[in-house]
């Protein structure tokens, strides 16, 4: 897929030093719910398990080719009380920007145009995006892409905002 300035395509091997690179940085790690303190082997493993997934994505600026971010989309990721009055057919993304390439609406950019292809595209009913309370960026952008609080819930001492965008 395609948008005006980036490319989001599958991830690939030659994304992994981008990916270590980008995620290198503690505060992403810690928005993210990465461990804070990591050794030189974490991010090649976790680079390794998202590429393993079906719909893990790098998101490239068009004129360099190089990876600035993720977006991971996956089976619903909710806690149980929470989805059980969902409708079937619904989505989890996950995404960040590497810090070197924050604050230029690369992301907004990327979930309009993924947003819109799933919802006219798939069946799919809902998007859910979660993002803990302490996260102020992330929690701007899904507002301003008309999600709304749905849930929240505790992970690891930290409250997890669920949020959710239907049809």
């Amino acid at each position: 897929m395609e948008t005006e300035r980036l490319t989001v395509r599958p991830m690939a091997v030659t994304d992994e030093k981008a990916f270590t690179e980008g995620i290198a940085d503690k505060a992403l790690r810690i928005a993210y719910g990465f461990p804070a303190e990591v050794n030189e082997t974490v991010p090649p493993e976790i680079f390794r398990h998202f590429r393993g997934l079906p719909y893990a994505y790098a998101i490239a600026e068009k004129a360099a080719g190089k990876m600035t971010g993720f977006l991971l989309d996956v089976d619903p990721e909710l806690p149980e009380e929470s989805a059980e009055n969902l409708p079937e057919k619904g989505r989890t993304l996950a995404y960040a920007i590497f810090p070197a390439y924050q604050r230029r609406g690369y992301m907004t950019e990327t979930l309009e145009a993924y947003i819109r292809y799933l919802f006219l595209h798939t069946d799919t009913a809902y998007i859910h995006c979660g993002h803990f309370s302490d996260n102020e960026p992330s929690s701007r952008l899904l507002r301003k892409l008309g999600f709304r609080e749905y849930a929240r819930h505790t992970v690891r001492d930290r409250i997890i905002i669920d949020e959710i965008l239907f049809r």
